[in-house]
């Protein structure tokens, strides 16, 4: 548990941030951003005027509406209005009929990049909103790093219980097991990330990896391309985005049922042994400390190092580890007291995947059957 603390807090200390003030020029290099939609109409005014808002000065905002049943479309065509829009950067592209062996998202990406003709594709979510200055810094650092891939996790919103139970630990969980400072100097794929949420790829190495068509029945398709970055050789950068963006992923509690369940498992490419190992991990750092405090309670155990000190040790730096994930990206500080609910929350969540491993999975009125 120490060496886990250590690990977190040199992870949170060695995070970069791009948050350059660059000025382009009208020349610079196209950027193509694309979002994909399927009934987003609480979202998608938020997240298209702020990215119409960007302070880069060449580039093109294409929209997918990918066969909505709400007024997701009628939104962007009354923003891509000359009032909202006086540049003409906006464009609605009407999605076609779902292939077989397609994911949703990954076909309405594979629409989007064949209708971009941007130098840089950047890949972003109908539920994020961007700061003005987003893109130029993601460009910039392209640049600066002689980067083909930069992607990161924003700044996430948690308002109701599941959220705050589960999403601060998606965040924990990757930055506090993956070492950020290896990602763009080392070559090995295993020291890869990346989010959906926010991709900008140099296009030439999109191509080169097959675009999103090499992972059409993919469910992690981010992660994969992160991988698939690295395999051919180029370089990925996994910056710190809380400044960049901000994101609300789910609206309900039954979304983050839902959606984390639907991921969870594919995150272990449906290999059962390891996701029993790091539930294992999970309950005996987090939760077995509280048993055996409890245990020895029971059984009037005295005060010694064993029974009370190390658990309480133990306790103490599972905190810590939430603190300083919880402190950095504004995540309710109280919520601290709920660690061990949420652990069994995500348990339960990992269970009710492996279940839906089996079974077609429905998202966004589709259904899917998983695969790796």
């Amino acid at each position: 548990m120490v060496v886990l603390t250590l690990i977190n807090f040199a992870t949170m200390r060695s995070l970069p941030t791009y948050g350059f003030q660059q000025r382009f020029t009208p020349e610079a290099p196209l950027v193509s951003i694309l979002v994909p939609a399927r009934n987003e109409a609480s979202n998608i005014a938020r997240c298209i005027r702020s990215l119409l808002n960007q302070d880069y000065p060449n580039f093109e905002l294409l929209v997918l509406d990918d066969n909505s049943d709400d007024a997701t479309a009628s939104i962007v065509e009354m923003l891509s209005s000359p009032t909202e829009d006086p540049q003409k950067r906006l464009r609605l592209i009407k999605g076609v009929d779902l292939p077989e062996g397609w994911l949703g998202k990954n076909f309405a990406c594979h629409q989007l990049s064949q209708a971009a003709r941007g130098d840089f594709l950047l890949f972003t979510d109908a539920d994020t909103s961007h700061s003005v200055n987003a893109v130029s810094s993601a460009v910039a650092a392209m640049y600066i790093e002689d980067a083909q891939l930069t992607t990161f996790f924003p700044l996430q919103q948690t308002l109701m219980l599941g959220e705050r139970l589960a999403v601060p630990l998606l965040q924990m969980y990757t930055y506090g097991l993956l070492p950020t400072f290896l990602v763009p100097r080392n070559p090995n794929p295993a020291f890869s990330a990346a989010n959906g949420q926010f991709m900008l790829f140099n296009r030439g190495a999109y191509e080169h990896i097959g675009g999103h068509q090499a992972v059409r029945g993919v469910v992690l398709e981010d992660v994969v391309l992160g991988r698939r970055i690295k395999q051919a050789g180029f370089k990925l950068l996994l910056p710190d985005g809380r400044d960049s963006m901000t994101c609300r992923m789910y609206r309900s509690n039954s979304e983050v049922w839902r959606g984390f369940s639907k991921n969870f498992f594919a995150f272990f490419n449906f290999e059962l042994g390891w996701l029993t190992l790091f539930l294992l991990l999970n309950l005996l750092v987090f939760i077995g400390p509280l048993f055996f405090l409890f245990f020895g309670f029971l059984t009037k155990q005295p005060a010694s190092a064993e029974w009370l000190w190390l658990p309480l040790a133990q306790i103490a730096l599972g905190a810590i580890l939430r603190l300083l994930h919880s402190s950095r990206y504004n995540f309710i500080l109280v919520d601290l007291l709920l660690q061990p609910v949420s652990i069994i929350y995500m348990t339960a969540i990992a269970l009710n995947s492996v279940r839906w491993k089996s079974e077609a999975t429905e998202w966004k009125g589709r259904k899917y059957r998983l695969h790796s």
